[in-house]
């Protein structure tokens, strides 16, 4: 299934307006394509690619590569092995903002109690949530064709969803770690 999003994003800064789509593999929830979305809008001025092969062992959910072509963003969603956290932090040690994102501040605590002792460079792992029920929210909002309206900020993200369901709005602090 894809999903595609109308989005008009703006930040402290600048608005930005383009068309986002997004392939969903066969089990992915919404609440999984809500945090792509998430982590594409907060990083969006970085231009952002979603799952793109990034010629690693595996795919990671969003890269951005500077103007060379080099890779200096990276985010993962969700669940997230260590065994991935810890080559992703060796690999991108010093040219690679790493992230992960996560649902909830208890989700991302539980992945910060995880991995705190089994990861080489933790300093290079930056970890980020939402208040509950926020992710949730907006997965169960989504559905093929979906107008988005967003501000971030440093601190907070506010979702409008409009599509043939209906309405959503829905505001979260951004939790960092």
């Amino acid at each position: 299934m894809k999903y595609t999003f109308n989005l008009q994003i703006s930040n402290d800064k600048r608005e930005h307006t383009e068309k986002l789509i997004v392939g969903a593999f066969d089990n992915e929830s919404g609440a999984s394509i809500a945090l792509k979305l998430l982590a594409y809008v907060m990083f969006i001025e970085r231009r952002p690619r979603i799952d793109e092969d990034a010629g690693w062992q595996f795919i990671p959910d969003l890269i951005a590569r500077d103007d060379s072509g080099e890779i200096r963003l990276c985010v993962d969603c969700g669940s997230v092995s260590t065994k991935k956290v810890d080559t992703i932090a060796t690999k991108g040690r010093d040219n690679i903002d790493f992230y992960v994102f996560r649902k909830t501040v208890r989700e991302m605590d539980n992945f910060y109690q995880v991995i705190k002792d089994k990861i080489k460079h933790l300093d290079k792992v930056k970890c980020v949530s939402f208040d509950d029920g926020f992710v949730d929210g907006l997965g169960d909002s989504l559905d093929r064709t979906n107008d988005i309206h967003g501000y971030i900020s440093d601190d907070m993200v506010t979702m409008t969803v409009t599509n043939s369901i209906g309405k959503h709005e829905a505001y979260s602090t951004i939790h960092r770690h």
